[in-house]
């Protein structure tokens, strides 16, 4: 190898060197905020994070990490002003009555029947909701086969891939189980289904009906915007439960059904406010 060579081959490998050392040094910013988009400490982070009312999302860039707390449910109490505008509107929109305790399922976007995947299937999530994939991994040894849990150990939560099928299914089952608990219970509860953006879907197929939600102003006052799938139950009164279906209640298992009974839903409110301030206090 001559001269111009070797000094040529040993500027590439400084190069190189110098490359790999910066992206092995380079470290991305990253940003924690609560459920009210305020900054928090990472310490604070995961101390909510690991609260049995909060779960954590994590957005990433080329430059930036941010992580931010959301809840699994909450109670809350509409103020007199807010309920009289809003139940005005769904009155007068879509002619719904308010006197009756409202079981809101939303979805943010209402797909188009080509948007929905031809299989049903899961997807698995890690506690920042980052995809599991594979769920457990294999390799070929010697005397066998060997499995790595790894991955399957750090799931958090699961999600089901619908199809077309399933999803009118799904629509219609939710409809008939409330009509069948008003004629059962003599209860005042009527189940609707809104959406934010229609992508191509008719607002009426066959039994089932989905209502605009105009101005999203269910979703400023409910729903949280990175979540596609939530539910709600609003009483008459303005208090309300805001649900996400791929979360679950802390150390309950119950159904909206259950959550219909007074003696539950106090229940579980109450352990929801000891949580939260108990929780809250931490910062």
């Amino acid at each position: 190898m001559n001269n111009n060579k070797v000094e040529v081959y040993s500027k590439l490998v400084l190069i190189v060197f110098f490359i790999i050392s910066i992206n092995l040094n380079a470290q991305k910013d990253t940003i924690y905020v609560d459920e009210n988009d305020d900054y928090i400490s990472k310490q604070v982070f995961y101390k909510k994070m690991n609260s049995p009312i909060y779960h954590g999302l994590r957005f990433d860039t080329d430059t930036l990490v941010l992580q931010t707390i959301r809840f699994k449910y909450y109670f809350g109490n509409l103020s007199s002003p807010i309920k009289s505008q809003l139940f005005k509107l769904l009155n007068k929109r879509h002619q719904i009555d308010t006197s009756k305790t409202l079981i809101i399922h939303y979805l943010d976007t209402l797909r188009a029947k080509s948007e929905y995947s031809k299989k049903n299937t899961v997807v698995f999530y890690d506690s920042l909701n980052r995809v599991i994939k594979p769920l457990i991994k294999s390799s070929q040894i010697s005397d066998g086969v060997k499995f790595d849990f790894t991955n399957y150990n750090k799931v958090a939560k699961h999600k089901h891939i619908q199809n077309y099928r399933r999803f009118l299914k799904l629509n219609k089952k939710c409809t008939k189980r409330y009509y069948k608990y008003n004629n059962k219970h003599n209860e005042k509860v009527s189940v609707f289904h809104f959406y934010n953006v229609n992508n191509g879907h008719p607002n009426e197929f066959k039994e089932l009906r989905w209502f605009k939600d105009y101005a999203s102003l269910l979703k400023k006052l409910f729903f949280d915007e990175n979540a596609n799938t939530n539910f709600a139950i609003i009483k008459p009164s303005g208090e309300f439960l805001v649900y996400y279906p791929d979360k679950h209640f802390n150390n309950y298992h119950v159904t909206f059904l259950n959550l219909l009974n007074n003696e539950t839903w106090n229940e579980i409110k109450i352990s929801f406010e000891k949580e939260f301030e108990t929780i809250n206090k931490l910062n």
